[in-house]
């Protein structure tokens, strides 16, 4: 990674989802509470993203996205605005993400339609670790790792 992106971590209590692939939710609250008494305003979330079409990086800012998982994290009839909740931080390009149920991989008519939408890649995690940081009043700084593929559905 850039030296810039480096420093731009430093600044942020970091979620990196690409380590494993484990149910975080129980965990996410303690994690939450933790950054917030320490005074801790945002938060940094690492997860791979799956692109719709060639990309030409291999890192991308997440500046917006759309849940299509049909997950909602949150328990009970909580309703919380995610417009702005992504942090602008860095020089990277940005990218939008859709959120699928894990495992799901779109047909080429559903990827032809994300395409429309202005989204460029899909995620498994990513979606619900944003909410559940906005449903705690915390901002996101989003980085989506290319995962490698040689197969796109465009």
């Amino acid at each position: 990674m850039e030296k810039s992106i480096l420093k731009d971590l430093q600044a942020y209590p970091i979620l990196d989802l690409t380590k494993s692939n484990y149910s975080f939710y129980n965990k996410f609250d303690l994690y939450i509470s933790r950054i917030i008494s320490s005074g801790k305003h945002a938060i940094c979330i690492l997860d791979y993203i799956y692109p719709l079409k060639k990309l030409s990086s291999n890192i991308y800012q997440i500046s917006d996205h759309i849940n299509l998982s049909g997950f909602n994290p949150l328990i009970g009839p909580q309703f919380i605005q995610l417009n702005n909740i992504y942090l602008a931080k860095s020089k990277l390009p940005e990218i939008i993400v859709a959120g699928l149920k894990e495992g799901t991989i779109p047909t080429k008519k559903e990827g032809k339609v994300l395409l429309k939408s202005k989204v460029n890649a899909y995620c498994y995690n990513l979606i619900p670790a944003v909410i559940l940081a906005a449903s705690k009043g915390l901002k996101v700084y989003a980085l989506g790792l290319v995962a490698s593929s040689n197969q796109y559905l465009t």
